[in-house]
């Protein structure tokens, strides 16, 4: 028993390191962009900061050749990770680094074809060949990456030390955007904020390859590759071009459509960026026991299991509930003393705002959920699931983005967050774990309502955002104001749950 709570303790410490780490790569990572990104559209305008966006998603559209391999590995080495079998983890990693030389090759590739072919259909008043440039600068860093480093990222996440790759991550991300608003300051030309980015990106690429063949002394990438191991890839593909379709589609839709083009394609990336720093504040708290989960999984029974996800579940519910609630307070007025002085394009939508944020706090509920199906490698079941929602997703944004444009994409994406969390919750809550379901409804709906009643509350009252030291002193307040809301709603209605973890979190403190 005295072992078990041992490693147990010890998922927890690890966890916690993950997601302190993540945090601050977000943190770091999500105000230096929004700081360089107002440099970029202040100096270079909507035009380039849309081109820049859209660039980075075409790259997320192309790692769909990586058909989750990553996932499928990680699930792999599970085991042998654990049992300190050094055979079996190079055979897999071999394997590994097999397929991704493969994927490196044919994403470079497809990276030109795709550069050249963008530059003739987006709608942008840039010259072609800067296009070009700024697309292949996006490419290469990310094909850079996974010929050489994956391999070595997926051992660190098997062994739970993301926060490693955090830490790196942060250090040279962080440089990135500094050397960027110092290029930008002293008058450097629009392309060298493309190629500042795509140099830090390499150096990580190296830095994270590095510590890890220093620090893992047993590797031995030149024996037999393992390629039966590894499991499910085919599965785990679906979840990832719906997470294309999802995420990337609608700014590229944007930037090559007659009636948007790269200047509204910056609009929704500005509004995206602050979203997609709260949800990554969101991903640091929820996916860092992800990987515990897996090894759990491998050794323990469900029953030992779900009290332990039920409280990592409400823990996800608690900040869902906190950081979402003030984000849809604060971000148009955000927006407005961001783009303060901006004129090319009108930025401050508050319909668009309403959607982000709704799609945002439904895409975070299910995350949990997610995680396990995949952790449990039941990737087919969530593969169907994917393929389902990805098509009603498609369909959906075809005809919600040539009638209704910006908005009918929004409210396609939003539609299809709802699908894919009944389907994701109910299949955890009722089968994975058995008659769960009426817990998961006690959880949840007593902070659907606080939270409706709070952002109904909160949207009348005036708020000066005059400045950033304002705009920061006010979410503050909120985050505080609206922590004590959630942890009000589960004194009445979740006490239990609330105590159990506030025990766990007092004994990690303990132990450390």
């Amino acid at each position: 028993m005295s072992s078990n709570l041992a490693q147990l303790s010890d998922k927890n410490r690890i966890s916690l390191y993950n997601a302190l780490s993540a945090f601050g790569l977000t943190l770091c990572n999500g105000l230096l962009g929004i700081i360089s990104t107002h440099f970029i559209i202040t100096y270079f305008g909507s035009d380039f900061n849309g081109l820049n966006s859209t660039a980075n998603q075409i790259v997320n559209i192309l790692l769909l050749l990586e058909g989750g391999f990553t996932l499928a590995s990680n699930v792999a080495l599970f085991s042998p990770v654990t049992q300190n079998d050094y055979k079996t983890i190079n055979g897999i990693l071999v394997a590994t680094r097999q397929k991704f030389h493969q994927i490196g090759y044919v994403f470079l590739a497809l990276g030109v074809i795709a550069s050249l072919v963008f530059a003739k259909i987006v709608n942008s008043a840039l010259t072609k060949p800067f296009i070009i440039s700024i697309t292949l600068m996006t490419v290469i860093p990310t094909a850079f990456n996974l010929y050489y480093a994956t391999i070595y990222k997926v051992l660190l996440q098997a062994q739970q030390k993301e926060y490693i790759i955090n830490f790196i991550t942060m250090l040279t991300v962080s440089g990135g955007h500094i050397a960027n608003i110092i290029a930008i300051i002293f008058g450097c030309p629009m392309w060298t904020v493309r190629f500042i980015t795509m140099f830090f990106a390499l150096v990580n690429s190296i830095f994270i390859a590095d510590f890890v063949k220093r620090k893992n002394v047993f590797l031995d990438l030149k024996i037999e590759p393992r390629i039966d191991l590894i499991t499910g890839t085919g599965d785990v593909l679906a979840q990832k071009i719906t997470g294309v379709v999802y995420n990337s589609a609608p700014i590229v839709f944007l930037a090559i459509s007659p009636i948007g083009g790269t200047m509204l394609a910056s609009v929704y990336a500005v509004y995206n960026s602050v979203l997609v720093m709260i949800k990554s504040l969101l991903h640091a708290i929820i996916d860092a026991p992800r990987l515990s989960f897996g090894q759990m999984l491998a050794e323990h029974d469900k029953e030992y299991i779900w009290p332990i996800f039920a409280q990592y579940e409400y823990i996800a519910f608690l900040a869902i509930f906190v950081l979402l609630t003030t984000t849809y307070k604060l971000i148009l007025p955000f927006v407005r003393l961001y783009t303060n002085g901006i004129n090319d394009i009108k930025y401050e939508d508050a319909l668009i705002a309403l959607l982000m944020v709704l799609t945002s706090s439904v895409e975070m509920f299910h995350i949990p959920s997610g995680h396990l199906i995949n952790m449990a490698g039941k990737f087919r079941i969530s593969r169907n699931f994917q393929v389902l929602v990805c098509i009603i997703l498609v369909l959906l944004m075809l005809l919600g983005g040539n009638v209704w444009g910006v908005y009918g994409m929004l409210g396609a994406i939003l539609v299809a967050a709802i699908l894919l969390a009944v389907l994701e919750t109910g299949y955890v809550h009722v089968f994975l774990f058995r008659g769960k379901i009426g817990q998961l409804v006690r959880r949840i709906v007593p902070l659907l309502i606080a939270g409706i009643c709070v952002c109904e509350t909160e949207r009348f009252v005036t708020m000066k955002v005059e400045s950033y030291a304002s705009f920061m002193l006010y979410g503050v307040v909120l985050v505080l104001f609206n922590s004590l809301v959630a942890i009000v709603v589960s004194i009445l209605f979740n006490r239990e749950e609330l105590e159990l973890i506030l025990r766990r979190c007092e004994g990690l403190i303990v132990r450390n």
